[in-house]
């Protein structure tokens, strides 16, 4: 298995909230995208990074799920209680998605509007759905994909990590084949960026760095209004 990472400030923000961690030997991939005023953003989603990285001892003893949810609801509890207790971080948040790949088995556990994509011949799968106003909307029925209120609404998380003192977590398992590639990106790669322009820069591209700078620039030619984060895997 290759993995690629690239993070990106992007053109307008003065710092880079995103964080994740690449751990191919256990097959690991995350990706936060922190918010909150005062750099608190970027307090959330390292914290975070490191609860999970600091539980690795246990990634091999339990399923791959149970580790992530358990992970993820232990960095809830802690940026939440951050938060409760400092007024600087009073309004602190991350996105949060996170990947095991064991056993040609992906392991998903998701919060916010960070993405994961599964990506080979027969096209691009977007394994996550975005925890925003907008898409709550749509699948009521409210707005229909061409509303104004898409664009409008796409920005509001109705659920990240960090907020309320319990959070529901999306878990997701899906079989992989040989050859499939998984995209994770955070919402600055995925607002200027089609899915199908992601198929068509990584499924030919054997350099993975490569394929990555290659989206990184269009992101950046398009704006480049957030942070850009993006991790890349190939299965062999």
């Amino acid at each position: 298995m290759q993995a690629a990472v690239l993070s990106n400030i992007g053109k307008v923000r003065r710092e880079n909230q995103d964080r994740f961690l690449v751990d191919k030997n256990r097959g690991l991939f995350v990706i936060c995208d922190g918010m909150g005023g005062h750099k608190a953003g970027e307090v959330a989603a390292q914290m975070a990074i490191d609860i999970i990285h600091g539980n690795l001892d246990e990634i091999d003893k339990v399923h791959p799920l149970t580790f992530l949810t358990t992970s993820i609801m232990e960095a809830n509890h802690s940026i939440y209680s951050k938060g409760q207790q400092s007024e600087e971080c009073s309004d602190m948040g991350t996105t949060i998605t996170a990947a095991i790949v064991r056993d040609m088995e992906l392991y998903t556990a998701h919060i916010g509007d960070s993405s994961l994509f599964l990506i080979n011949s027969d096209g691009v799968e977007k394994i996550t759905r975005d925890h925003t106003l907008a898409e709550k909307m749509l699948q009521e029925g409210l707005i229909d994909e061409n509303d104004i209120g898409v664009r409008r609404y796409r920005h509001i998380l109705t659920r990240a990590l960090g907020i309320e003192e319990s959070v529901e977590i999306d878990c997701y398992t899906n079989r992989l084949k040989s050859e499939d590639r998984l995209f994770m990106a955070t919402d600055g790669v995925t607002d200027l960026i089609e899915p199908v322009e992601v198929w068509e820069a990584v499924i030919h591209e054997s350099d993975l760095n490569r394929a990555l700078y290659r989206l990184l620039r269009l992101a950046l030619d398009r704006g480049g209004y957030d942070n850009l984060t993006m991790i890349l895997i190939a299965l062999p």
